[in-house]
């Protein structure tokens, strides 16, 4: 799959509640039904931390495709026009609240727990609103062309803690987006992240306990060296293709 991510901050001209009300009242319904999409996460950043965290971030929007071709067609679809319009409108398109964009492909590395869905409980089974913990983090890689080789040697382990639910490292596909005859994602400003890491927890409990630890903080600390432009945080996210609405957001 090739995913698209979007770093969100937080636009000066709204409050937290405004975004929300727009973003889970309006834009998820338009992304939703976006040509060709086949995943669409959404994921808030919660208010406690871990030590880890550093960088401007609100929300991250997770959006996956088949493969680079439908990602670009949805795009170029009144779907997609009507996702970046109404982005564009509400927020704007600037890396002012759009800092950086990551184009990736994922390689989803073995736990010793995987997470579960139900398509009875519609949703992520450990929480009843089928809500997920995420530690989500993004950067440019000093060497782009051992990378993807290179975490998995360095790396690939982290899902051995049986509080890791799911460990996915996406390294970008290293592609421009073309938009109708002028635009493109990304835009004049704005980075395209050279790789990202997702890793989910049952709870924002378990995410801490694990990502607080001197083994994780050793871990990251080496990802970061070999990376600039790093950010990470801690998110809940919610799978929006499993749930029929956005539900608003709750920390714990």
């Amino acid at each position: 799959m090739i995913s698209f991510n979007w770093v969100i901050t937080l636009p000066s001209h709204m409050t937290a509640d405004q975004f929300d009300d727009w973003y889970l009242g309006i834009h998820t319904e338009l992304a939703k039904v976006a040509h060709k999409i086949i995943r669409y996460s959404i994921n808030r950043r919660v208010d406690r931390q871990p030590d880890v965290a550093h960088g401007e971030f609100f929300r991250i929007a997770q959006e996956y495709w088949a493969d680079w071709d439908s990602m670009v067609a949805c795009w170029n679809h009144p779907t997609g026009w009507a996702l970046l319009g109404d982005g564009m409108v509400n927020m704007g398109l600037q890396p002012g609240t759009l800092p950086g964009i990551a184009l990736t492909e994922h390689t989803q590395f073995d736990v010793a727990q995987p997470a579960q869905f139900s398509t009875f409980q519609r949703g992520y089974r450990a929480r009843e609103d089928g809500t997920i913990t995420k530690f989500i983090a993004f950067g440019m890689a000093r060497d782009k062309a051992g990378l993807k080789d290179w975490y998995a040697r360095t790396f690939g382990d982290l899902g051995q803690d049986p509080l890791v639910r799911e460990h996915v490292f996406g390294t970008s596909v290293d592609k421009t987006i073309r938009l109708g005859q002028v635009g493109t994602l990304p835009s004049e400003g704005q980075l395209l992240y050279d790789w990202n890491l997702e890793l989910w927890f049952d709870s924002n409990d378990d995410a801490l306990a694990y990502l607080n630890s001197d083994g994780f903080k050793a871990k990251f600390a080496e990802l970061k060296d070999a990376s600039t432009d790093t950010l990470g945080g801690l998110f809940r996210g919610q799978e929006m293709l499993m749930l029929n609405t956005a539900l608003p957001h709750r920390d714990d």
